[in-house]
Protein backbone atom coordinates (compact mmCIF):
# COMPACT_ATOMS: atom_id res chain seq x y z
CA UNK A 1 0.00 0.00 0.00
CA UNK A 2 1.31 3.72 -0.96
CA UNK A 3 2.64 5.46 2.08
CA UNK A 4 1.76 9.14 1.78
CA UNK A 5 4.64 10.10 3.39
CA UNK A 6 7.71 8.82 2.67
CA UNK A 7 10.83 8.24 4.30
CA UNK A 8 13.09 10.91 4.13
CA UNK A 9 17.20 11.25 5.54
CA UNK A 10 17.72 14.09 8.22
CA UNK A 11 21.23 14.97 6.66
CA UNK A 12 21.29 18.19 4.60
CA UNK A 13 23.96 16.39 3.03
CA UNK A 14 22.15 13.76 2.01
CA UNK A 15 19.87 16.04 -0.38
CA UNK A 16 22.88 17.99 -1.93
CA UNK A 17 24.39 14.43 -2.80
CA UNK A 18 21.55 12.87 -4.79
CA UNK A 19 20.13 16.53 -6.49
CA UNK A 20 20.08 16.66 -10.23
CA UNK A 21 18.64 19.64 -11.40
CA UNK A 22 18.56 21.48 -14.87
CA UNK A 23 17.21 24.17 -16.89
CA UNK A 24 15.85 25.26 -20.31
CA UNK A 25 18.44 26.46 -22.80
CA UNK A 26 18.88 30.30 -22.30
CA UNK A 27 20.77 32.34 -19.50
CA UNK A 28 20.36 35.39 -20.13
CA UNK A 29 21.52 37.11 -16.89
CA UNK A 30 22.73 34.56 -14.60
CA UNK A 31 23.57 30.28 -15.25
CA UNK A 32 21.71 27.66 -13.37
CA UNK A 33 23.81 26.01 -11.01
CA UNK A 34 25.30 22.69 -12.09
CA UNK A 35 24.55 19.18 -9.95
CA UNK A 36 26.61 18.33 -7.22
CA UNK A 37 26.70 15.02 -8.17
CA UNK A 38 23.79 13.09 -10.16
CA UNK A 39 22.70 9.67 -8.90
CA UNK A 40 24.60 6.69 -10.70
CA UNK A 41 23.68 2.93 -12.03
CA UNK A 42 20.69 1.82 -14.43
CA UNK A 43 18.14 1.59 -12.10
CA UNK A 44 18.67 4.95 -9.95
CA UNK A 45 15.94 6.92 -9.72
CA UNK A 46 16.56 10.85 -10.25
CA UNK A 47 14.78 13.97 -10.63
CA UNK A 48 15.23 16.84 -12.94
CA UNK A 49 13.76 20.86 -11.72
CA UNK A 50 12.90 21.78 -15.27
CA UNK A 51 12.67 25.92 -13.95
CA UNK A 52 14.10 28.67 -11.68
CA UNK A 53 13.23 32.09 -10.38
CA UNK A 54 11.38 30.27 -7.82
CA UNK A 55 10.17 32.38 -4.72
CA UNK A 56 8.72 32.26 -1.14
CA UNK A 57 5.21 31.26 -0.82
CA UNK A 58 3.99 28.69 -3.39
CA UNK A 59 6.11 28.96 -6.63
CA UNK A 60 4.88 26.42 -9.27
CA UNK A 61 8.15 23.71 -9.66
CA UNK A 62 8.09 21.61 -12.29
CA UNK A 63 10.06 18.65 -12.73
CA UNK A 64 11.25 15.51 -15.14
CA UNK A 65 11.24 12.00 -13.12
CA UNK A 66 14.52 9.45 -14.68
CA UNK A 67 15.28 5.97 -13.93
CA UNK A 68 18.99 6.40 -15.45
CA UNK A 69 18.77 8.26 -18.66
CA UNK A 70 15.64 7.54 -19.27
CA UNK A 71 11.95 9.89 -18.31
CA UNK A 72 9.65 8.01 -16.21
CA UNK A 73 6.25 7.93 -17.98
CA UNK A 74 4.31 5.38 -16.06
CA UNK A 75 4.04 7.27 -12.45
CA UNK A 76 0.04 6.63 -11.54
CA UNK A 77 0.77 8.88 -8.62
CA UNK A 78 3.74 10.91 -7.46
CA UNK A 79 3.66 12.69 -3.58
CA UNK A 80 6.25 15.37 -2.83
CA UNK A 81 7.18 16.16 0.64
CA UNK A 82 9.42 19.84 1.04
CA UNK A 83 12.33 20.15 3.40
CA UNK A 84 13.17 23.08 5.34
CA UNK A 85 17.33 23.14 4.94
CA UNK A 86 18.27 26.38 6.92
CA UNK A 87 18.74 24.36 9.56
CA UNK A 88 21.34 21.67 10.50
CA UNK A 89 18.16 18.81 10.40
CA UNK A 90 16.20 18.36 7.25
CA UNK A 91 12.76 19.45 8.38
CA UNK A 92 9.46 18.54 6.77
CA UNK A 93 7.17 21.55 6.25
CA UNK A 94 5.16 20.20 4.09
CA UNK A 95 3.28 17.09 1.73
CA UNK A 96 1.11 17.21 -1.06
CA UNK A 97 0.62 15.35 -4.31
CA UNK A 98 1.92 16.40 -7.71
CA UNK A 99 0.17 16.62 -10.80
CA UNK A 100 1.23 15.56 -14.08
CA UNK A 101 1.21 16.01 -17.66
CA UNK A 102 1.54 13.19 -20.06
CA UNK A 103 -0.03 15.80 -23.08
CA UNK A 104 4.01 17.24 -24.10
CA UNK A 105 6.69 15.64 -25.48
CA UNK A 106 8.65 14.68 -22.52
CA UNK A 107 6.23 14.04 -19.24
CA UNK A 108 6.78 16.34 -16.31
CA UNK A 109 4.73 16.78 -12.80
CA UNK A 110 4.37 19.88 -11.07
CA UNK A 111 3.87 20.91 -7.78
CA UNK A 112 3.17 23.96 -5.78
CA UNK A 113 4.83 23.37 -1.87
CA UNK A 114 4.75 26.09 0.79
CA UNK A 115 7.89 27.52 1.25
CA UNK A 116 7.39 30.44 3.50
CA UNK A 117 11.11 31.39 4.26
CA UNK A 118 14.15 31.58 2.03
CA UNK A 119 17.08 29.37 1.37
CA UNK A 120 17.84 25.53 0.32
CA UNK A 121 15.09 22.92 0.62
CA UNK A 122 14.94 19.38 0.08
CA UNK A 123 12.38 17.54 -1.93
CA UNK A 124 11.43 13.99 -1.46
CA UNK A 125 9.62 12.91 -4.57
CA UNK A 126 7.62 9.39 -4.19
CA UNK A 127 6.45 7.83 -6.70
CA UNK A 128 4.29 4.43 -7.47
CA UNK A 129 4.37 3.38 -10.74
CA UNK A 130 1.39 1.26 -13.00
CA UNK A 131 2.70 -1.73 -11.82
CA UNK A 132 2.60 -0.70 -8.51
CA UNK A 133 6.68 -0.16 -7.84
CA UNK A 134 7.65 2.40 -5.33
CA UNK A 135 10.66 4.75 -5.47
CA UNK A 136 12.23 8.01 -4.09
CA UNK A 137 13.96 10.56 -5.23
CA UNK A 138 15.57 13.63 -3.60
CA UNK A 139 16.33 16.55 -5.08
CA UNK A 140 17.23 20.22 -3.86
CA UNK A 141 15.99 23.81 -4.99
CA UNK A 142 17.03 26.87 -3.82
CA UNK A 143 13.71 30.04 -2.49
CA UNK A 144 14.61 33.59 -2.69
CA UNK A 145 12.50 36.27 -1.19
CA UNK A 146 11.61 38.04 -4.20
CA UNK A 147 11.91 36.71 -8.13
CA UNK A 148 13.26 38.10 -10.78
CA UNK A 149 10.79 38.08 -13.11
CA UNK A 150 7.52 39.41 -12.53
CA UNK A 151 5.94 37.80 -10.04
CA UNK A 152 1.73 36.89 -9.44
CA UNK A 153 -0.07 39.61 -9.06
CA UNK A 154 2.64 42.66 -11.01
CA UNK A 155 2.01 44.35 -13.91
CA UNK A 156 4.63 42.70 -16.04
CA UNK A 157 6.65 45.48 -19.06
CA UNK A 158 4.35 46.88 -21.63
CA UNK A 159 6.92 45.82 -24.35
CA UNK A 160 7.03 46.97 -27.63
CA UNK A 161 7.81 43.69 -29.11
CA UNK A 162 8.05 43.25 -33.04
CA UNK A 163 4.66 42.32 -34.39
CA UNK A 164 4.25 41.33 -38.59
CA UNK A 165 2.99 44.72 -38.45
CA UNK A 166 6.49 46.49 -37.80
CA UNK A 167 8.42 43.17 -38.93
CA UNK A 168 5.90 42.09 -41.71
CA UNK A 169 8.22 38.77 -42.55
CA UNK A 170 7.45 36.02 -40.20
CA UNK A 171 11.13 34.03 -40.36
CA UNK A 172 12.54 37.16 -38.79
CA UNK A 173 10.05 37.42 -35.58
CA UNK A 174 10.02 33.31 -34.81
CA UNK A 175 12.11 30.46 -35.52
CA UNK A 176 9.65 28.10 -35.55
CA UNK A 177 9.64 26.19 -38.62
CA UNK A 178 5.35 26.02 -39.07
CA UNK A 179 4.25 29.56 -37.20
CA UNK A 180 1.02 30.52 -36.28
CA UNK A 181 0.62 34.05 -37.62
CA UNK A 182 -1.62 34.86 -35.09
CA UNK A 183 0.61 34.87 -32.41
CA UNK A 184 2.81 38.13 -33.97
CA UNK A 185 -0.07 40.45 -34.18
CA UNK A 186 -0.45 41.98 -30.94
CA UNK A 187 2.80 44.15 -28.73
CA UNK A 188 2.75 43.39 -25.01
CA UNK A 189 1.65 46.86 -24.68
CA UNK A 190 -1.33 46.89 -26.89
CA UNK A 191 -2.45 43.06 -25.27
CA UNK A 192 -2.29 45.46 -21.99
CA UNK A 193 -5.15 47.77 -23.00
CA UNK A 194 -7.52 45.21 -24.96
CA UNK A 195 -9.10 43.88 -21.61
CA UNK A 196 -8.54 40.56 -22.18
CA UNK A 197 -6.66 38.14 -20.97
CA UNK A 198 -3.30 37.55 -22.51
CA UNK A 199 -0.87 35.13 -22.80
CA UNK A 200 2.75 35.88 -23.30
CA UNK A 201 5.01 32.88 -24.06
CA UNK A 202 9.03 33.51 -24.49
CA UNK A 203 10.36 30.25 -26.14
CA UNK A 204 13.18 29.67 -29.04
CA UNK A 205 11.88 26.59 -31.19
CA UNK A 206 14.56 25.90 -33.21
CA UNK A 207 17.94 26.46 -30.94
CA UNK A 208 16.14 24.96 -27.74
CA UNK A 209 18.66 22.22 -26.80
CA UNK A 210 16.10 20.02 -25.21
CA UNK A 211 13.13 18.47 -24.99
CA UNK A 212 11.53 20.39 -22.47
CA UNK A 213 11.61 24.13 -24.37
CA UNK A 214 11.35 23.48 -27.76
CA UNK A 215 7.54 22.03 -27.38
CA UNK A 216 6.29 24.84 -25.67
CA UNK A 217 5.20 27.23 -28.67
CA UNK A 218 3.74 24.26 -29.91
CA UNK A 219 1.37 23.70 -26.66
CA UNK A 220 0.64 27.17 -27.27
CA UNK A 221 -0.33 26.27 -30.78
CA UNK A 222 -2.75 24.02 -29.81
CA UNK A 223 -4.47 25.96 -26.68
CA UNK A 224 -4.68 29.11 -29.52
CA UNK A 225 -7.02 27.40 -31.84
CA UNK A 226 -10.04 27.08 -29.75
CA UNK A 227 -8.94 30.03 -27.55
CA UNK A 228 -8.31 32.73 -29.76
CA UNK A 229 -11.56 34.62 -29.68
CA UNK A 230 -11.27 34.90 -25.78
CA UNK A 231 -7.66 35.93 -25.06
CA UNK A 232 -4.49 37.36 -26.65
CA UNK A 233 -1.64 35.41 -27.65
CA UNK A 234 2.08 36.57 -27.90
CA UNK A 235 4.71 34.47 -28.77
CA UNK A 236 8.21 36.62 -28.39
CA UNK A 237 11.40 35.13 -29.61
CA UNK A 238 14.41 34.93 -27.08
CA UNK A 239 16.47 35.92 -29.99
CA UNK A 240 16.61 38.88 -31.58
CA UNK A 241 17.65 37.12 -34.53
CA UNK A 242 19.32 34.11 -35.84
CA UNK A 243 22.99 35.27 -35.90
CA UNK A 244 25.73 34.01 -35.22
CA UNK A 245 26.25 35.14 -32.64
CA UNK A 246 22.60 34.71 -31.50
CA UNK A 247 22.07 37.80 -29.44
CA UNK A 248 19.52 37.76 -26.80
CA UNK A 249 16.03 39.76 -27.56
CA UNK A 250 15.41 43.06 -25.23
CA UNK A 251 12.56 42.01 -23.85
CA UNK A 252 14.11 38.80 -21.72
CA UNK A 253 16.23 41.76 -20.00
CA UNK A 254 13.17 43.88 -19.97
CA UNK A 255 11.27 41.04 -18.43
CA UNK A 256 14.64 40.23 -16.24
CA UNK A 257 14.33 36.58 -17.41
CA UNK A 258 17.08 33.96 -16.52
CA UNK A 259 16.14 31.07 -18.31
CA UNK A 260 13.97 30.14 -21.48
CA UNK A 261 10.77 29.35 -21.75
CA UNK A 262 8.54 31.21 -19.76
CA UNK A 263 4.88 31.70 -20.15
CA UNK A 264 2.85 34.18 -18.46
CA UNK A 265 -0.82 34.22 -18.09
CA UNK A 266 -2.43 37.65 -17.23
CA UNK A 267 -5.79 38.55 -16.71
CA UNK A 268 -7.75 41.21 -18.35
CA UNK A 269 -6.43 44.28 -15.91
CA UNK A 270 -2.97 42.80 -17.30
CA UNK A 271 -1.72 41.66 -14.00
CA UNK A 272 -0.16 38.09 -13.39
CA UNK A 273 -2.17 35.18 -13.06
CA UNK A 274 0.34 32.54 -13.61
CA UNK A 275 4.22 32.04 -14.30
CA UNK A 276 5.14 28.75 -16.20
CA UNK A 277 8.68 28.44 -16.27
CA UNK A 278 9.99 25.61 -18.10
CA UNK A 279 7.83 22.61 -20.02
CA UNK A 280 4.22 23.86 -20.14
CA UNK A 281 1.71 21.33 -22.13
CA UNK A 282 -1.79 22.40 -23.62
CA UNK A 283 -3.85 20.75 -20.53
CA UNK A 284 -1.37 22.88 -17.93
CA UNK A 285 -2.44 26.12 -20.01
CA UNK A 286 -6.06 25.31 -20.19
CA UNK A 287 -6.32 24.79 -16.94
CA UNK A 288 -5.01 27.88 -16.57
CA UNK A 289 -6.94 29.87 -18.71
CA UNK A 290 -10.37 28.47 -17.10
CA UNK A 291 -9.15 30.78 -14.20
CA UNK A 292 -8.86 34.13 -16.28
CA UNK A 293 -11.69 33.65 -19.21
CA UNK A 294 -14.93 34.76 -18.58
Amino acid sequence: MFNSRPHFHTSILSFALVALTFTACAAPATTPPTPTAIVSGPDAISVGVASNDFGVGTPRIPFVMFQGAHPIADATMVMVTAFDLSSGTATPTWSGAATGYSDYDLPYWVVYPEMKVAGRWGLVAALTRADGRQAEAQFVVTISDTVSAPDIGEAPPASQNRTLTTEPDIAKLTSDPVPELGLYQLTVAEALQSGQPTIVTFATPAFCTSRLCAPVVDSIKAVYTDWKDSANFIHIEVYKDFGPPLVFADEMAEWHLLSEPWTYVLDAEGRVVARLGGPVSPAELREVLTLVVK
